[in-house]
């Protein structure tokens, strides 16, 4: 965690410094391209669960998944841009005592703004922040389909981007998708309480058109 604190901590100063004279992306529209990871937090059976089939343990734990998605980038001014996008989350195994219980997957879109600072001729940091939907889809241990609510959360995300040239930019970015528990159903029963919580880092291209 100290790595990522001191990452954050310089990102943040290099979008609040002074401005240096690179090419703005005021006015441009660019579309991005990501692949990467999410490690996501530990959710928890329902007491009613627990209680009925005598669990000793309620946790229900993960490990790191593939993601990857897309968007688009709108420079409003110099330093203000406006980002739209999709993240797709791939299915990924819950255990509970070291067994599979349960396979989730998820689809985040997102509206956010980005405050933006160019640090050299072609280095561009950023720091952002925004309004998520996310969408689940979750399997028993034996495919059965249950249900998952839709909610709605945020992120706050720092990255930056190379320029290669005025069209072109290799992206790096890290993200933390903030979400309140769902309820996960079956047969119109609450059986876990999934938590969403999840950090991301993603690199990628974007590509400006204009």
């Amino acid at each position: 965690m100290k790595k990522w604190s001191v990452l954050f901590a310089i990102t943040l100063l290099a979008v609040t410094s002074a401005i240096a004279d690179a090419e703005s992306i005021a006015g441009r529209v660019g579309i991005t391209g990501q692949l990467g990871f999410a490690t996501v937090a530990t959710s928890n059976y329902s007491r009613d669960f627990v209680a009925s089939n005598s669990l000793s343990d309620d946790k229900l734990s993960s490990g790191s998944t593939f993601a990857g998605g897309g968007g688009l980038i709108l420079g409003l001014t110099r330093n203000v841009a406006v980002e739209a996008g999709a993240l797709y989350l791939a299915p990924r195994d819950y255990k509970n005592a070291g067994v599979k219980a349960l396979e989730i997957e998820n689809v985040d879109v997102s509206l956010g703004l980005q405050l933006r600072n160019n640090v050299s001729e072609d280095i561009a940091a950023y720091f952002g922040g925004g309004v998520d939907v996310l969408l689940s889809s979750v399997k028993d241990f034996n495919g059965n389909k249950g249900k998952a609510d839709t909610v709605v959360g945020g992120h706050v995300n720092v990255g930056g981007d190379y320029f290669v040239s005025r069209h072109i930019a290799l992206n790096f970015d890290l993200r933390g998708l903030i979400f309140p528990e769902v309820d996960l159903k079956s047969g119109g029963r609450t059986v876990a309480e999934y938590d969403p919580i999840s950090f991301v880092g993603l690199i990628g291209v974007r590509f400006f058109l204009n």
